[in-house]
């Protein structure tokens, strides 16, 4: 049969529909158009840099998942927000020769208030010391012998401080009478005056006493224990140096007196005797034999037992200092210019102890929360008398936004062993300055199409990147065999 249809239809069989090819503009829109397999042609470069796409698009499918399910954070300096009017300190201190009975707590802000002895929320225990060694007090012999073992002089000091205090316009200065009797282990002083007439008649004597005791290698003296004591006689002009002999409640001349360095109280013997040089030399060796002075005595504990301190101290939310230091009860009175307070920092932390403390250690990142205690678990000691372990720390307000707002507080740390005045009660002292700034750690979570568009960029660039490659390859590869067949 023939048709006069140029264009007959196929109808499937069984169908009863007819499969229609879809239009030509459709076709011309298809963006993934496929090579022909015959056309196509497939090669061990290839097959190689297909595997290694498809290997480096799972490991950075591995990494860039990995980072997009781990939770990130980020900071920003602020002006704090923080507006309270109080701040709270917590502490967990061992102070490690003093007693519980003897050991108190205060507190000094910028503001000038200053609170001692404080007790509220302070808790003490009392800790035993190891070794057979129970502390005991230092005697006046081991203080004076520890505090000025190792003081050097130069000449020119020497010079000055052996010096008689004749006039105040020779070469020296006399400007310390206490620096005087500090560098030798007794000072025998004249003191009297040029118009009185007892003074004149003594004078003679005095000086050849004064010439015959600074003479080292004569006749030394000595003290309990046998050993040289350094002892210097000097004679001080009351006119010249009129305030210095009423510091010294000099009341008549001449005034003889042995003065002894170091000690508590009073520091000199007033000589009654003849004023003969055999009486000058014998209440010179008596007095001094009294004593011992090189003994080789050693710094030891003076308390039989520790204390640890816990606690907490509200304080005004400014620059301020809590300290430790010891103090007399009814039983017992201290040499308190003596005492050490060395200790070791068990917690030092500011702010709300449980957001500081269970909250942070909970939610804060850990390169924030080695910073909430830099402290903890450090030892600060000292060796000698009039020294004191200063700290200064510089707290830093933080608040974490992503979990309700716990606010927490960092520090920085500087300590030093601090010189104190002889006569003043060292303080182990931890001064703190807060920032004006606050440091805010909020989460920095990914969008997921942030993550979606990582992907598809890994896949896409792996493969078209391959793909380069191992065309590049296989142009390098025909371009060196027709060289090859060219040369043949």
């Amino acid at each position: 049969l023939c048709s006069n249809n140029p264009h007959p239809t196929t109808r499937a069989s069984g169908s009863g529909s007819t499969a229609m090819a879809p239009p030509r503009w459709a076709s011309n829109l298809d963006a993934f158009r496929s090579v022909p397999k015959d056309l196509a042609e497939a090669s061990a470069t290839g097959a190689a840099m297909t595997l290694v796409a498809v290997v480096t698009c799972a490991v950075l499918f591995i990494c860039e998942t990995s980072a997009f399910l781990t939770a990130k954070t980020r900071t920003d300096v602020v002006l704090d927000s923080n507006q309270d009017s109080q701040l709270t300190i917590n502490f967990d201190v061992t102070m490690l020769d003093m007693s519980c009975e003897h050991v108190t707590v205060g507190v000094w802000d910028a503001f000038g208030t200053e609170r001692m002895n404080i007790t509220k929320n302070i808790a003490k225990q009392r800790i035993d010391h190891k070794g057979a060694d129970k502390g005991h007090a230092y005697s006046d012999d081991e203080i004076t012998e520890l505090e000025y073992a190792d003081k050097t002089l130069s000449e020119d000091d020497r010079a000055e401080l052996d010096s008689d205090w004749s006039s105040s316009s020779d070469q020296f200065k006399h400007d310390s009478f206490e620096s005087v009797v500090d560098a030798h282990d007794y000072t025998f002083v004249n003191f009297y005056a040029d118009w009185c007439p007892h003074c004149r008649m003594f004078g003679p004597t005095w000086d050849q006493f004064e010439k015959k005791l600074n003479d080292e290698g004569t006749d030394p003296i000595v003290d309990a224990d046998g050993a040289k004591a350094n002892v210097r006689a000097l004679k001080i002009n009351c006119v010249d140096f009129e305030e210095t002999c009423q510091e010294q409640k000099v009341q008549a001349f001449p005034t003889i007196r042995l003065y002894r360095r170091g000690g508590a109280g009073k520091k000199w013997t007033d000589y009654h005797g003849q004023r003969q040089m055999d009486g000058l030399y014998k209440f010179a060796r008596e007095e001094v034999k009294k004593r011992h002075m090189h003994t080789g005595a050693h710094f030891h504990d003076i308390f039989s037992e520790s204390c640890r301190i816990k606690g907490s101290v509200e304080v005004a939310r400014v620059p301020g200092t809590v300290h430790f230091q010891a103090m007399h009860n009814k039983e017992r009175t201290l040499n308190l210019a003596y005492t050490n307070v060395s200790h070791v920092v068990h917690s030092f932390t500011f702010g709300n102890p449980l957001h500081s403390g269970v909250m942070a250690n909970m939610f804060m990142p850990s390169e924030y929360r080695k910073h909430q205690d830099p402290l903890a678990g450090k030892t600060f000691s000292v060796e000698r008398f009039h020294q004191a372990p200063h700290h200064y720390i510089k707290v830093v307000h933080t608040r974490l936004s992503s979990v309700g707002g716990i606010r927490s507080y960092q520090q920085t740390h500087q300590w030093s062993a601090r010189n104190v005045a002889r006569k003043s009660i060292p303080q182990a002292k931890f001064s703190y300055d807060l920032a004006p700034v606050e440091v805010v750690v909020s989460s920095a979570d990914r969008r997921w199409y942030d993550y979606v568009t990582s992907i598809f960029a890994i896949i896409g660039g792996a493969f078209t990147f391959m793909s380069m490659t191992s065309g590049i390859l296989s142009f390098a590869s025909a371009q060196f065999k027709g060289s090859i067949n060219k040369l043949g």
